[in-house]
């Protein structure tokens, strides 16, 4: 009886005490760690990076959501940035190839010896 008084409060019953024990052990692992007084958050590395389309910084781009739940990333400018020359086999969703599927490529040029890149 003394534990039980010691123990609980009569707010309310195991199952509530149960959840209100988990709330107390999970809260400082998922609370943010307090930040020095006078500093303000850092700014974002994402927002400065280049958009690999055009060359701009993605600040300035916008993206559009499509019915179908695709996203499109609409640029500023209509320069593009130029593109690289692919030495080698592109993959099914044409982009150059990478990995075993390469690797298979430069096995069979040198088998056949041809110095051809298609």
């Amino acid at each position: 009886m003394a534990r039980d008084r010691a123990g609980r409060q009569n707010d309310g019953n195991a199952f509530t005490h149960f959840f209100d024990r988990v709330d107390r052990a999970l809260t400082p692992v998922f609370e943010s760690a307090p930040s020095p007084t006078g500093e303000s958050p850092p700014e974002s590395a994402r927002d400065d990076a280049p958009c690999p389309v055009c060359g701009h910084p993605m600040f300035e781009h916008r993206f559009a959501d499509e019915p179908g739940g695709n996203v499109i990333l609409i640029c500023p400018t209509d320069e593009r940035l130029p593109e690289h020359e692919v030495e080698g086999p592109y993959n099914e969703l044409g982009m150059p190839a990478s990995g075993r599927r390469l690797e298979r490529y430069r096995e069979q040029m040198r088998a056949t010896g041809s110095d051809r890149h298609d």
